[in-house]
């Protein structure tokens, strides 16, 4: 696979995967705290987010360093033995 085609599943996924625990937890901390959608004005939550968030980015730009670096090392030739 491609470099451009691994970057964005990668994409895909982080968003998904940030989407679906932002309204996961949206539902179940509000009606485990007794809440419900009023969760949403608490800084606490909105915290947690943008942390989530920002993390979410590092990780994408971490991976993409990683593919960088795999791309631009030399690959070794096969062995004869």
């Amino acid at each position: 696979m491609d470099k451009q085609k691994q970057l964005t599943m990668m994409r895909f996924w982080l968003f998904g995967t940030f989407v679906i625990i932002f309204a996961a937890a949206t539902i179940y901390l509000g009606g485990a705290l007794g809440l419900g959608l009023a969760i949403v004005k608490t800084i606490q939550f909105w915290l947690a987010f943008v942390i989530a968030a920002v993390l979410s980015v590092v990780m994408y730009f971490v991976y993409k360093a990683i593919l960088d670096r795999q791309e631009t090392q030399p690959k070794e030739p096969p062995v004869k033995e």
